[in-house]
């Protein structure tokens, strides 16, 4: 990630503002495939800035004016309809932000909400970014430009096995449990099965991630007319260190996520009920649940007759963030 200040100011698309950006423009046919592409160096002027609430809330009152967010919705079901076609496998779940403000003092402020990654205005612009990363694998395989093309052999998993669990957060985590780890290609595109895919760039991204950053680097060097300044086993290289950074700065994130889950959890009132979803049984009638209200996968004892997709009420038992401890309970 750059200094805020730079990523914030010099690079981000800003309201009202020309803003230099890399355009890809894409036309499909009436099943959801890719009819005809375009990738451009452009220089662009933002309208206005939506957050997901309120994209969503523009798209369920459907009005006559944005007509436009109605068709990119549109495209994105149809493109989601396509990609199942294709073998994609749906993994959309539930994701805990937290926000602190002053995090250093005695008592900080802690804001906790879950995003809901099947919303409407989250499945579109999920929908958007897979698709840009289609069109940037087929794009740099007709150019023979070195990409991290990125795959997921995944394509012989037998999804009917999870049809007997309820659709949502539960078959999604069933499923999340058997997929292998990605893999990647710096010199052709291979086939990312969970997405339903015949290959897939990361591009979307480069002021936070570094690979898309790099893959920018490939593609405009391309646009330009000059010869992209990255070789395959350069790229390679380079993704080998990224990637071993990657795995300590997630292991910090998800460490830091959890300890002020945990604190936002101690400071609720004792009696409080949390809805929770059981997931599967780990061991007897110990269930691994996701609490609805904070996005939070935990374990705790339910009764004799729940089952697996049933809603429990649970609350906190115990909850001392420093020493990575939390317990919840069942109550009637």
């Amino acid at each position: 990630m750059f200094p805020e200040k730079l990523a914030m100011e010099g690079m981000s698309l800003k309201q009202g503002e020309r803003c230099k950006a890399v355009t890809v423009s894409v036309v499909l046919h009436s099943d959801g495939g890719i009819a005809e592409y375009s990738v451009e160096n452009s220089i662009i002027k933002p309208t206005y800035m939506l957050t997901y609430e309120s994209a969503t809330e523009l798209l369920h009152l459907n009005l006559e004016e944005e007509a436009e967010l109605r068709l990119l919705s549109e495209a994105a079901t149809l493109r989601l309809q396509w990609r199942r076609g294709q073998g994609a496998i749906d993994t959309s779940t539930l994701e805990t932000r937290i926000k602190v403000t002053n995090p250093d003092d005695p008592e900080p402020m802690i804001r906790l909400y879950v995003e809901n990654q099947a919303e409407p205005a989250m499945r579109l612009v999920s929908e958007m970014m897979i698709l840009c990363g289609e069109v940037m694998a087929t794009f740099g395989s007709y150019n023979n430009i070195a990409l991290p093309y990125r795959g997921q052999p995944q394509s012989n998993i037998d999804t009917s096995a999870f049809d007997h669990l309820p659709e949502g957060p539960v078959r999604s985590s069933a499923i999340v449990r058997i997929m292998r780890a990605a893999e990647m290609d710096f010199r052709k595109p291979t086939r990312h099965g969970v997405l339903g895919l015949p290959g897939y760039v990361q591009f979307t991204s480069p002021i936070r991630r570094y690979m898309d950053l790099l893959a920018h680097y490939q593609v405009k060097a391309f646009l330009r007319g000059d010869s992209p300044p990255f070789s395959a086993g350069q790229l390679e290289g380079m993704a080998s260190v990224v990637n071993m950074n990657i795995r300590v700065v997630r292991r910090l994130s998800s460490s830091s996520l959890r300890y002020w889950i945990i604190e936002y959890l101690r400071r609720q009132p004792k009696e409080k009920r949390f809805s929770a979803l059981v997931l599967r049984f780990i061991k007897d009638r110990v269930a691994a649940i996701l609490l609805m209200e904070v996005g939070l996968q935990a374990s705790a004892w339910v009764s004799v007759g729940v089952q697996v997709g049933d809603e429990v009420k649970v609350q906190v038992e115990e909850a001392h963030p420093r020493d990575d401890v939390l317990s919840f309970k069942e109550v009637p």
